[in-house]
């Protein structure tokens, strides 16, 4: 029964539940949230969303479940996130307060964080990323890792088994006591990943026996190149040294393997060519908090290093022949101070700093690269205070400033402001509004990569406008919750790599870009009778986002044009139904069209993507004796097997099928 309210306080917790074992923290009641929230445009995901599914990246859960822009190219494989139709490199991604986005590419890929490794996850939109870092012109996502909370031991096991050869297995041993909390995580992910699908780039033409042409049709084609191996592992150490104060340890390492697959439109035999990467990625934090009446300090060191592997090569009358063969190492250091002091019950400041150090070595061993290796260097150095006031008890305030420095240049103060007014309590209706100028600096790779990295690159600036409305009503059978904001932002300087008459790709500030639209969101829970309970989730956001930059030429027709592979509407829908030790889940999301071109031809064939919904379903028995906990899950994914790709040549797989098995001792 207690892993039945468990999943009952999903949404939101009843009070007619109260007897029964129900997290009410899970309640955000909008007219008496903490001054850190004011203003604040921010979605929430809880650890029973992202603990769902074992096989599920981060990147699966933020399309499934928010407003953002997820860019994939299939389960593991590339996956970034964007934010309002910006770039995925204007996402700022931490860790337990460890900026963790690549510093040579500028961006994270979100498939290779294992949704199952973190606890809760919390995007802020916009001008609300100021709150936690500079730097995100589209927004951010905080990922941070939480204690268990029973004593004693505990054991978690749950083996996967998916269409295409998949396995999936996740294994945690965690032991509690009053002082101390260990945690152990391990997932080990592999599959071929070779399922079939119809090419539609490609024709097969039939011809009688006289040679005469009869008919053509599209062939059918298995994803090459498409394996992987992941391997995760993470530690954590949670140490209460006293009342006021708490250490804290993280330590996260990754090994993969994972074949690219091969474009619907190459021809090459996957037995005669591999493209191929490896990485390995080590990811530390350590972190004391000491917490007073009035006044809290946070201060956290660590270290992440990286190193990727990538080749492409050819097999051909047995010799091994590099056609690319890439690898770059990178080392970061980041030391963070921060505090807090509650002058009063209406009046807060904040302020903070961190300092980073990215080391970077970049080279290409192939006989067909051009350009000499780069091995570089960069501090980073950010101050930043913040100041909240309620007035009044309806109306609060909030202002934010951050200075950043890269290496010898400083970037221009980095401004924002919020404020918030409730307009009806019953409803907990409040009206909010932010405005905010951003920057962020070139990665390591715009500024120094071999060849076309640009050493005069400017950095990206723009300023981004929110205003809204939320609400949360709680009734004695249902609970609703929800948001509506409108958002207009201006980028100026806009970073673009683009091909020049040298023969190779370099970066420039060419363009401008003005994102506007709206995002919207909308939870709900209703008891239906005693042990039936249905939750509901809803997300949809309209996003222009184009060009209005000047023309590069005459031949230039991206003026006014929406930005490549960004959609413009986006929706996705989650159902749960529980009753008694059952669950069946529900999940639909879309996307619009998307342009392959800066001009938005749609004259030809791949000058669009088309718009795809897609279903999934699952089914969920619960079982409980005594000491353990048993439960067997199955997945349909693509439930109508729908035909689609997300980016141009990469087609997605059709009907596919997974089971899970899950122990708890």
């Amino acid at each position: 029964m207690r892993w039945l309210c468990s999943i009952l306080s999903l949404m939101l917790p009843l009070p007619l539940l109260a007897q029964e074992d129900v997290h009410l923290d899970n309640v955000q009641v909008v007219a008496h949230r903490r001054l850190k929230d004011v203003g604040v445009e921010m979605t929430k995901l809880d650890t029973l969303t992202l603990h769902d599914n074992i096989s599920l990246s981060m990147a699966d859960i933020l399309s499934k479940h928010s407003t953002v822009f997820v860019k994939s190219y299939g389960r593991a494989t590339e996956s970034l996130v964007e934010f309002r139709g910006t770039s995925p490199s204007h996402t700022q991604v931490t860790w337990n307060g460890m900026r963790i986005n690549s510093p040579m590419l500028g961006t994270l890929d979100f498939s290779t964080v294992p949704a199952y490794f973190i606890d809760e996850a919390n995007l802020y939109h916009g001008a609300s990323s100021i709150n936690l870092l500079g730097g995100g012109l589209g927004g951010a996502v905080e990922m941070v890792n939480k204690p268990v909370e029973k004593r004693g031991w505990g054991v978690q096991f749950v083996q996967g088994i998916g269409s295409f050869g998949t396995y999936d297995d996740f294994l945690r041993l965690n032991y509690a006591n009053d002082r101390l909390s260990s945690s152990t995580r391990i997932v080990y992910s592999t599959a071929d990943n070779d399922y079939k699908y119809t090419n539609l780039d490609k024709k097969t033409d039939v011809y009688d026996a006289e040679g005469n042409w009869l008919r053509s049709y599209h062939p059918e084609e298995r994803n090459k190149s498409g394996y992987f191996d992941d391997f995760h592992v993470l530690q954590e150490l949670y140490y209460k040294a006293s009342e006021t104060d708490n250490l804290k340890a993280f330590l996260w390492y990754t090994h993969s393997k994972r074949g690219l697959p091969f474009l619907s439109v190459d021809y090459k035999d996957d037995s005669d060519f591999k493209n191929e990467q490896k990485y390995n990625t080590l990811r530390s934090v350590l972190q004391w908090d000491r917490r007073g009446d009035q006044t809290a300090l946070s201060v956290k060191g660590g270290y992440s290093y990286s190193d990727v592997g990538y080749e492409y090569y050819t097999t051909r009358q047995e010799a091994h022949t590099s056609i690319t063969n890439s690898r770059s190492f990178s080392n970061t250091a980041f030391l963070l101070a921060h505090a807090d002091w509650m002058l009063s019950s209406r009046f807060m400041l904040m302020g903070g700093a961190d300092f980073y150090y990215h080391h970077v070595k970049s080279n290409d061993r192939s006989p067909f690269h051009i350009g000499k290796n780069f091995d570089k260097g960069r501090p980073e150095y950010t101050v930043n205070v913040q100041a909240r006031w309620r007035p009044l008890d309806a109306f609060s305030l909030a202002a934010v400033v951050r200075e950043e420095i890269y290496k010898d240049d400083w970037v221009a103060p980095i401004p924002a402001l919020f404020a918030d007014v409730i307009l009806w309590k019953p409803w907990n209706l409040v009206l909010k509004a932010s405005v905010a100028r951003n920057y962020r600096y070139p990665s390591m790779d715009d500024l120094y990569f071999q060849p076309g990295g640009n050493p005069d690159l400017s950095p990206e600036k723009g300023f981004t406008y929110d205003a809204g409305v939320e609400f949360a009503v709680q009734k004695k059978h249902w609970t609703l919750r929800g948001n509506v904001t409108a958002f207009d932002s201006h980028i100026h300087d806009w970073i673009l790599w683009t091909p020049n008459t040298k023969g190779f790709w370099e970066p420039s500030n060419v363009k401008k870009v003005h994102n506007y639209g709206l995002e919207s969101s909308v939870e709900g829970s209703w008891l239906m009778a005693k042990a039936l309970k249905l939750t509901l989730a809803a997300n949809f956001a309209w996003t222009p986002s184009k060009n209005v930059g000047e023309q590069v030429n005459d031949n230039d027709a991206s003026y006014g044009k929406q930005l490549c592979y960004v959609p413009k509407t986006s929706a996705n829908v989650n159902a749960r139904l529980q009753w008694r030790t059952w669950t069946l889940a529900y999940q639909w999301c879309h996307y619009s069209e998307r342009y392959t071109t800066t001009s938005n031809e749609v004259n030809y064939i791949t000058g669009r993507l088309k718009p795809y919904y897609m279903t999934d379903i699952s089914l969920e028995k619960t079982f409980r004796w005594r000491h353990v906990e048993c439960a067997v899950k199955g997945v349909c994914n693509n439930l109508y097997s729908t035909r689609y790709v997300t980016v141009l040549s990469r087609p997605m797989p059709r009907r596919n099928y997974e089971i899970y098995l899950t122990i708890k001792l």
